[in-house]
């Protein structure tokens, strides 16, 4: 290596070293300089307005609501005849159509219906529609029925 390179790989090095120094050291040399970090806070009320959830009036509502609690679908069935019960809009019509009957039921002020249809032996599909101000909404579901006990 040639002089020169050592030369100014030295006094780098020293440079370096002394300003490493000052920051470290300085405070405990120099009590009256102190060194404050900029002021970020346009940058924290921006970030802070950015999630804050937006209000809103009032909720969403959904005209229809309808949830089959019971049977759930893809179960076998041991009885020929199934209750099949749930929650829908209050005081609207529920059809109850399997293979081979349909049930019209209601459904109570606090929404909960239920009624009865008979199965088939083997896969039967359930439509269970609720009719509620001139919207309609249909839950489909498969059950098995097997008169074998398992």
């Amino acid at each position: 290596m040639n002089r020169d390179a050592v030369l100014a790989t030295l006094i780098g090095f020293g440079v370096g070293l002394s300003i490493a120094g000052l920051i470290f050291l300085g405070p405990v040399f120099f009590p009256a300089i102190t060194i404050n970090p900029p002021d970020i806070s346009f940058i924290t009320k921006y970030f802070s307005q950015i999630n804050k959830p937006v209000p809103t009036s009032k909720p969403i509502e959904y005209p229809n609501k309808l949830a089959v609690d019971s049977p759930q679908s893809e179960t076998i069935e041991a009885q020929e005849e199934l209750l099949v019960s749930g929650k829908a809009v209050p005081n609207t019509t529920i059809l109850i159509v399997g293979e081979t009957s349909e049930t019209v039921t209601e459904a109570n002020e606090k929404g909960m219906f239920a009624g009865k249809i008979s199965l088939t032996e083997g896969k039967n599909t359930i439509d269970v529609t609720n009719y509620a101000q001139n919207n309609t909404e249909t839950k489909q579901l498969i059950v098995y029925y097997t008169p074998e006990s398992f």
